[in-house]
């Protein structure tokens, strides 16, 4: 049997991607959403992908191709990135790498305020546990968010397994010099456990005072 079929217009590829039951903007939006991240659709968006779709002269089948390579970077890279809203225009249509650049690179701007406001929280548990106070100069902070980005750690981790054992030298601290109160530098993020056995050491024999032992 043969059979003459029409060849579907970019308007009837525009109807079957934004109107039909299981299209193509329904499955990537779910698709997305299992990532965190929202995606919107512009109409003109959505028309230049059409366009793009009828070129393929495959019928529907043509706007797989197109939306497959449209988004296959913004699938990989996207994720985990600290974006949450995807909007699809016409310029992303155009000139996708450019927007998936500045994209990403608001991701990170987003990810390095989300991790520096949670050394606020661990500074802040860390006194309601042990009652004793800390604070990181620039420079720690500073590493602590490198660290956790560069070890694809969360803060809460990173500053659980970097600073475990620093409630007892900071109570050894204490009960030496009735030191409470403690601003941790950049040695004590990179070197925790030194820089704690060092604090213990000096509050044992500070500085002008002589050790007997000698």
């Amino acid at each position: 049997m043969r059979v003459v079929c029409e060849e579907l217009s970019a308007d009837d590829l525009f109807s079957i991607m934004k109107y039909s039951e299981g299209s193509l903007l329904r499955q990537y939006e779910r698709a997305f959403r299992a990532y965190g991240i929202a995606i919107s659709f512009e109409d003109e968006a959505l028309r230049l992908m059409a366009q793009a779709g009828a070129r393929e002269k495959t019928g529907a089948r043509g706007l797989l191709t197109v939306w497959e390579k449209l988004f296959r970077d913004f699938k990989f890279y996207l994720a985990g990135s600290g974006i949450s809203q995807l909007r699809v225009t016409a310029e992303l249509v155009h000139e996708p790498k450019r927007v998936l650049d500045r994209l990403l690179a608001e991701g990170h701007k987003h990810e390095v305020v989300a991790l520096d406001q949670q050394i606020d929280v661990f500074i802040e548990s860390f006194r309601r546990q042990h009652d004793l106070e800390i604070a990181f100069e620039d420079a720690a902070r500073r590493r602590l968010v490198e660290r956790a980005q560069t070890e694809k750690m969360s803060m809460a981790d990173l500053t659980a397994h970097l600073f475990r054992d620093f409630h007892f030298g900071l109570n050894l601290v204490r009960k030496n010099s009735g030191q409470n109160k403690f601003t941790l530098p950049l040695s004590a993020v990179d070197a925790p456990d030194k820089f704690l056995s060092d604090l213990v050491v000096q509050s044992y024999y500070p500085a002008g005072r002589t050790n007997e032992a000698g």
